[in-house]
């Protein structure tokens, strides 16, 4: 049985649902909120390497008795595990494009996306709430990394934060513009988990980093984002959403900025 722990359809909470509705496969589905610290309950499933994985809130799938955390890991997991449509190339070069993707995604592109998203949404979304009980919730994180990232943004200087996170974009954003003038998707003709994972991280920028990230700074990149919001699954894992606003829904992502 397979059970997925997910907030809003947006970032890393946006690939698993897409790649599970892409394979068709039935899983229950628990939907919590990480701004309000749900993924710490008695009853939210952790182990050790949830709770040191990168992405930090989540998501979370549960199959049988394995607990399987980081968001390309899911996708992973999902791509060879599950019957369906094939979401992993066949031919090794570009299946191993596929996971350098995965990597070159993560490392240089997770850190700055979530970083302007929660400058614009999450900060002044929790700085509205009662400061003494919410600074009393970021006190019990563990580990110390993981708190001081949500500490960060009641206390930081959000806009030191933002310009580093543009100064990172130009480099990422440019490979995946550059890679998909030839292609339709990242790894050649064959659509995969890729894909699904640059479209969750990419789909943000319009609105956070329109200089780069637009019909005529990167034409390739807004024609790749339109073919995947054309597809079924994408649709099918959007209307999840529960609030109304999932290009809203944003937690401190992989190395989160320093902006104390």
């Amino acid at each position: 049985m397979l059970e997925l722990y997910h907030w809003e359809p947006n970032i890393f909470f946006l690939k698993p649902l897409v790649a599970l509705a892409e394979k068709g496969t039935s899983y229950s589905a628990s939907y919590f909120d990480p701004t309000k610290f749900e993924q710490f309950g008695a009853q939210f499933p952790a182990n050790a390497e949830s709770a040191l994985q990168l992405e930090r809130e989540g998501p979370v799938l549960v199959s049988d008795d394995a607990i399987i955390t980081g968001s390309f890991f899911l996708l992973e997991y999902i791509a060879e595990a599950l019957p369906g449509p094939a979401l992993l190339p066949t031919d090794p070069y570009e299946r191993y494009r596929a996971h350098a993707w995965g990597q070159t995604i993560a490392l240089s592109l997770a850190s700055p996306v979530t970083t302007l998203g929660c400058a614009r949404h999450l900060a002044p979304l929790l700085r509205s709430r009662p400061a003494q009980p919410l600074r009393t919730q970021i006190a019990a994180i563990e580990p110390l990394e993981r708190r001081a990232a949500w500490m960060a943004l009641l206390e930081g200087d959000e806009a030191s934060a933002v310009v580093a996170a543009h100064a990172q974009l130009p480099g990422p954003v440019g490979r995946i513009e550059a890679a998909l003038e030839s292609s339709p998707w990242l790894t050649g003709s064959q659509y995969s988990i890729a894909d699904i994972d640059a479209f969750a991280m990419l789909s943000p920028l319009p609105e956070l980093a329109p200089s780069l990230v637009s019909a005529s700074a990167s034409p390739h990149i807004m024609a790749f984002l339109q073919r995947m919001h054309s597809r079924p699954a994408v649709r099918t894992a959007l209307a999840l959403s529960r609030t109304g606003r999932p290009a809203e829904a944003f937690v401190p992502g992989p190395e989160a900025s320093r902006w104390g």
